[in-house]
């Protein structure tokens, strides 16, 4: 039996798995409009800065964010300039899986899934 492969845009590495190369190490931006998917998916590594710009909507200002575990990646900061555009600084913080979202649990207007992978130790 083969497996089907993943959806694009997905992290499919368990946390204990070695990490992609293809993950954000430093500093990463994430973009979010009306139009666009409702989640996105990250990879990073631990100690990885991610900025998230929400562009403003239609149904007025973005609700605070949630982290699904603070230990693994934490919210530091959460604005909106006069211009409706609201930025949010989330910090990876341990390895992991970890979603951040916005609005109610049952039905959140966008979800950032972050896939937390350690430095390889050399």
């Amino acid at each position: 039996m083969t497996a089907s492969p993943p959806p694009r845009g997905t992290a499919t590495a368990p946390a204990t798995a070695t990490p992609s190369p293809r993950c954000i190490a430093g500093a990463a931006t994430v973009t979010h409009a009306s139009g666009d998917a409702s989640a996105q998916s990250l990879c990073v590594r631990s100690g990885t800065t991610v900025t998230v710009v929400l562009k403003p909507q239609a149904q007025g200002s973005w609700p605070q964010p949630r982290s699904s575990n603070p230990m693994l990646a934490l919210v530091t900061s959460s604005a909106t300039d006069g211009q409706g555009v609201t930025r949010v600084t989330v910090r990876a913080a341990r390895m992991g899986a970890v979603t951040v979202t916005w609005g109610p649990a049952s039905a959140p207007l966008f979800t950032l899934r972050l896939s937390v992978a350690a430095y390889s130790v050399q």
